[in-house]
C-alpha cells in the first residue's frame, strides 16, 4: 500500500536560495538511490512565498522507513533546520480506501530517433503531435567505443516534453551509430540501468552484442550502452540512473544543466 508524506517548510527570510539548492540536491539523490519513492514535488505557496510544501509518495512503508535511514538525509535535515524558522511539519497519508491501483513496473522511458536535420524533426515532430521539445544539447563523450574502436565523440539531441515515453531526435553524425544510415526509424528503446556491469554481464551471457559504449574514459564502466538490435529487432539503450535528474531536468525546464552535457 502506497504512501503519501508531507513536509510543510516555513522559510527563514534569506535562506530561499540554499533552501531550494538543498531540496535539489536532495531530489537528485533520492531519484538516483532510492526507486521506491514514486513521486517528488516540492512546492511553493501562492498565498505565502516564504511558505513550501514537499509531497512524496513511496511504494510501501518498507520503502519509507529506507528513505529515513539514508545517509543523505541524516547530513540534509541539519542544513535545512537552518533554512527554516522552526521544524518542518510533517504528515503521512494512507489511501483512504481499501482498493488502489497497482503500482506498476516502469517500462522504457525514451525512444530515440536519428534525423538527418535535427532542426526540421523538431518542428515536424512538435507540428504533427503537437508538442513541445526541450532545448537541443550537445553531449560532448569522453570516450566513444563502436566495434572496438574509440575516441572522443559527440551527440545532439533533444527530448520531447511530455511524460514518458520521451522522443529523443538525434542529429546524425560520423559513421557509427548515429550516421544517417540509421535515420527514419526507431534506432533503440532507453531504459534506466542501476548496475551497469551487471548488465553487461547479463548481455553477454544471452549473447546480446553491444553496438555502443558510452565511456568517461577508456576502459572504465560506460555511463551508456546501446546493444545490437535484441528484441524484436530493436536496439536497447542502458543509461546509467545517475543521470536521470538531468534528464527529467531538461525535459521539465526545457534546457539540459550545463548545456555541454559531459
Amino acid at each position: 500500500m502506497t504512501i503519501t508524506a508531507t513536509a510543510r517548510q516555513m522559510v527563514k527570510p534569506g535562506t530561499e536560495d540554499r533552501l531550494d539548492a538543498l531540496m535539489a540536491d536532495l531530489e537528485r539523490d533520492i531519484r538516483a538511490h532510492e526507486p521506491g519513492c514514486l513521486r517528488f514535488d516540492y512546492v511553493i505557496s501562492e498565498d505565502n512565498p516564504g511558505e513550501r510544501l514537499v509531497i512524496e509518495e513511496y511504494a510501501d512503508e518498507a520503502a519509507l522507513e529506507a528513505h529515513k535511514h539514508t545517509p543523505y538525509l541524516a547530513n540534509f535535515i541539519p542544513q535545512l533546520l537552518e533554512c527554516l524558522t522552526e521544524p518542518p511539519i510533517l504528515e503521512s497519508f494512507r489511501p483512504a480506501t481499501a482498493t488502489e491501483k497497482p503500482v506498476l513496473p516502469e517500462s522504457c522511458f525514451h525512444i530515440g530517433v536519428v534525423v538527418p536535420d535535427l532542426t526540421k524533426a523538431v518542428e515536424q515532430y512538435s507540428t504533427r503531435f503537437g508538442i513541445e521539445f526541450a532545448e537541443p544539447a550537445i553531449f560532448n563523450v569522453p570516450y566513444l567505443e563502436e566495434h572496438g574502436q574509440g575516441g572522443p565523440g559527440k551527440m545532439t539531441a533533444a527530448f520531447s516534453r511530455t511524460s514518458e515515453p520521451q522522443y529523443e531526435l538525434i542529429q546524425a553524425e560520423g559513421d557509427g551509430i548515429m550516421s544517417v544510415e540509421h535515420a527514419g526509424k526507431v534506432l533503440y528503446y532507453g531504459v534506466w540501468e542501476s548496475n551497469m556491469e551487471a548488465r553487461l554481464q547479463e548481455l553477454q551471457a544471452a549473447g546480446v552484442g553491444v553496438d555502443a559504449y558510452f565511456r568517461p574514459a577508456i576502459g572504465q564502466t560506460p555511463f551508456a550502452i546501446i546493444t545490437a538490435p535484441d528484441l524484436l529487432g530493436v536496439r536497447i539503450e542502458y543509461v546509467d540512473i545517475a543521470d536521470k535528474p538531468a534528464i527529467e531536468e531538461w525535459v521539465n525546464t526545457g534546457r539540459y544543466p550545463g548545456l555541454e552535457g559531459r
